[in-house]
């Protein structure tokens, strides 16, 4: 039992793989262009009333940008516990 895996059979796969990996970058990149362009013509066709309720906005971002930097709060002190002791009487 001899068994022979011909080089073009690994070509094959190989091109294959490639091919499945490159067409999951693609979604990658193109799924949040898309979703922008959506967003955008969204806010355009959507009637007056529900722009209003709706406002909140926000920025489509593709998975490989950072994300934006936390906005600072200013420090608010905090305060220490005091403990009272109870009067000897």
């Amino acid at each position: 039992m001899e068994h022979v895996v011909d080089g073009s059979l690994i070509f094959r796969f190989g091109l294959k793989c490639l091919g499945v990996f490159a067409l999951i970058f693609l979604a990658a990149v193109f799924t949040p262009k898309m979703a922008e362009y959506i967003d955008k013509w969204k806010a355009k066709h959507r009637p007056e009333k529900f722009r209003k309720e709706q406002g909140g906005d926000y920025t489509v971002r593709s998975i490989y940008e950072l994300p934006p930097e936390p906005e600072q709060k200013p420090e608010t002190r905090k305060k220490k516990a005091v403990i009272r002791k109870k009067d000897k009487k």
